[in-house]
């Protein structure tokens, strides 16, 4: 059974267990091709690149952390994961998609310590509007590498979410020309710990009843909330006595 994590104006989020990956993976294939292909066709393509995303999640599983959100009917509405990638044996997709010269993991650990990965990240159309479910699970995406002093993300992410991140102050820099995957132009991007800094300070307050510790006398009163009773799925977070704090 999923665990729950918390819920946010009709929609809970779930961190997901592995018997949840086909329902996933169906559901990041089905809401690709209706964004961006109008709708779904079960022809050969399809077939093959459900299966192939369904192997991956699979085998990417136990170096993850899935999380879902599901409507009041139990539906799932959104999804994104994580993967900390320093000791994970796997290629990373990127490579897989662009080629092994397009990064160089080895390289990234030694200029930034950790090394992360987001992905399968897709939020059903009906939700796509306010942009609220996509500031959501992109603040438990991210939350992670918040645990240490130095971070890099990677993704492989469409050009219209692309342009849509840099607009919510993420610093995502893309990392050469896109191709044609899962029915959309998808592109290869990184950000910084440094980079993500300025969305999770303008959205905290959505996900997490927190203060950060270094830059609490900066910060508006909004995002030093007492605390609530939620779980947290990355395990980062320093319980005091009236708040729980995200070190940076």
């Amino acid at each position: 059974m999923d665990r729950f994590i918390t819920n946010y104006e009709g929609v809970s989020l779930w961190q997901a267990t592995r018997s949840t990956v086909s329902d996933i993976v169906q559901f990041v294939i089905d809401e690709n091709y209706k964004h961006h292909q109008g709708g779904v066709t079960h022809d050969d393509v399809y077939l093959k690149e459900t299966f192939s995303v369904l192997m991956e999640e699979l085998e990417m599983f136990d170096y993850s952390s899935t999380i879902v959100a599901r409507d009041v009917m139990g539906k799932i509405v959104g999804v994104i994961r994580t993967s900390h990638w320093n000791n994970n044996p796997h290629k990373l997709p990127m490579q897989v998609l662009f080629g092994e010269d397009v990064v160089t993991p080895s390289e990234l650990i030694a200029c930034y310590q950790h090394l992360w990965h987001i992905g399968r990240f897709a939020v059903k159309q009906e939700y796509s509007n306010k942009g609220m479910l996509f500031k959501l699970l992109m603040l438990y995406a991210i939350s992670p590498i918040f645990k240490y002093r130095e971070g890099v993300l990677l993704a492989e992410t469409d050009a219209k979410l692309l342009r849509v991140m840099q607009a919510l102050s993420i610093d995502a820099r893309p990392l050469s020309t896109g191709r044609e995957y899962i029915g959309s132009l998808t592109i290869p991007m990184m950000a910084t710990k440094a980079g993500l800094t300025p969305f999770l300070l303008n959205n905290i307050s959505m996900a997490f009843d927190l203060h950060v510790e270094e830059l609490s006398h900066r910060l508006p009163e909004r995002v030093k909330k007492t605390e609530s009773e939620q779980n947290y799925p990355f395990g980062y977070c320093v319980v005091g006595k009236t708040t729980r704090t995200l070190p940076l």
